[in-house]
């Protein structure tokens, strides 16, 4: 039986780690049920560790992503009772919020051991490399980009494709790859034989490339973000180092040098403001939330995908989760959404303090990255990378390598 659950266990995280490859094959070769079998492993994967963890029931429901989960959680309950709307645009957004989150729940309950969370963080380090790869192909072939991903102005005569790999998005491939780049760090920190470090570099080297070729200022400032943040902690002058070679890259790769300095160009930004652009979605989004401060209009009605779905927003995505939750839930979601999000990434650098384990340190930076990159993307309707989001706040609170 121990075998079985090992087996089990370590299946799972292979789903997970690999989840936008199997759906990419699934969806692929029109399988049966392709379209919903992550909510198959959610629940599959759930249940087992209901009935395998029951012993860690007392200890779960004092971590404080459950206590922030359910706060917000009951604060969007709230918000949709008091402005009474469409319980499908709730309902659809709700479940984007929570049901990935039920993978934190599953992982911490069925408790994986030292060599298993090992597996799994290799594991997701090496789907991010496959992915960059492909993107690095899709670069090197020309295969054409689509062109609302190129600002046709400022950018088109420089940059004539962007890295999308299998995911349909050069802003989802590089949040998969952002998330797996600071644990290349960690795992070549941990290795001992020259081979294996060498393989680390390698795998760093590929997915800092795919994600360079993403051309995504978000996917740049979340991993880059990261990686100074972990270390500045391991050393002042490592941090410094990050924001140097930064510095240097930037003005030396004209096409990096553009894709930069765009964001300030006054065309850029007046189109932004005034064409239905981010700076123009943020804007009526802040504004939302300023007319509605506590609760919002409710979750799924401005600016989400629940809202598009449902008519209740005629623009694109919002481009920033914290400014839809906050048009959406007001000032009250907003704040327990973001300890909701961010409470893991305390409770590790707290044991990174007290235990000088570099793991914590570098599954808080992967963690970061993502946070800070939905602060200009909706990455949270993701599927594959919420889910890998939770399995490493999960893992942040249960590994001690």
């Amino acid at each position: 039986m121990t075998n079985f659950k090992k087996y089990i266990r370590i299946f799972f995280l292979f789903l997970i780690s690999f989840f936008p490859w199997v759906d990419y094959i699934l969806r692929k070769l029109k399988i049966p049920l392709a379209n919903s079998w992550d909510d198959g492993l959610i629940i599959f994967v759930v249940c087992f560790g209901l009935f395998f963890g029951t012993k860690r029931f007392k200890e779960i429901i004092y971590k404080p992503q459950i206590i922030f989960g359910a706060l917000f959680a009951s604060i969007a309950l709230f918000s949709f009772v008091i402005n009474d709307y469409l319980f499908l645009a709730f309902q659809h957004q709700f479940r984007l919020f929570f049901e990935p989150f039920l993978v934190f729940i599953a992982i911490f309950l069925i408790y994986p051991d030292k060599e298993e969370s090992r597996i799994y963080l290799k594991m997701l380090v090496l789907s991010a490399a496959l992915l960059s790869l492909v993107g690095i192909y899709q670069y090197i072939a020309k295969i054409p980009t689509p062109s609302m991903w190129v600002d046709k102005e400022l950018e088109s005569s420089s940059i004539y494709t962007r890295a999308f790999s299998i995911v349909g998005s050069p802003n989802v491939l590089a949040a998969y790859l952002e998330l797996s780049l600071p644990l290349t760090i960690f795992l070549f920190l941990r290795e001992k034989s020259f081979l294996k470090k060498f393989s680390q570099v390698f795998l760093f080297l590929v997915i800092l490339s795919g994600l360079m070729l993403t051309f995504s200022r978000g996917g740049w400032l979340g991993a880059f973000g990261s990686i100074f943040v972990s270390f500045i902690f391991l050393n002042p002058l490592l941090g410094i180092t990050v924001i140097l070679i930064c510095i240097l890259g930037i003005f030396a790769v004209p096409v990096l040098r553009l894709r930069v300095f765009s964001l300030i160009d006054p065309s850029y930004i007046e189109k932004s403001m005034n064409s239905g652009g981010r700076l123009f979605r943020w804007r009526y989004g802040v504004v939302n939330g300023m007319e509605h401060p506590l609760l919002g209009t409710g979750l799924g009605t401005y600016g989400s995908s629940a809202a598009q779905k449902y008519g209740y927003f005629s623009y694109t995505s919002m481009d920033s989760v914290y400014i839809n939750v906050f048009a959406e839930t007001g000032l009250l979601g907003l704040s327990t959404f973001a300890l909701w999000v961010a409470s893991g990434v305390g409770s590790l650098i707290y044991k990174f303090f007290t235990k000088k384990k570099a793991v914590y340190l570098f599954i808080g930076a992967s963690i970061i990255a993502i946070l800070i990159h939905i602060f200009v993307e909706n990455l949270f309707n993701v599927w594959g990378l919420t889910i890998n989001f939770w399995a490493l706040n999960a893992l942040g609170e249960i590994i001690d390598d």
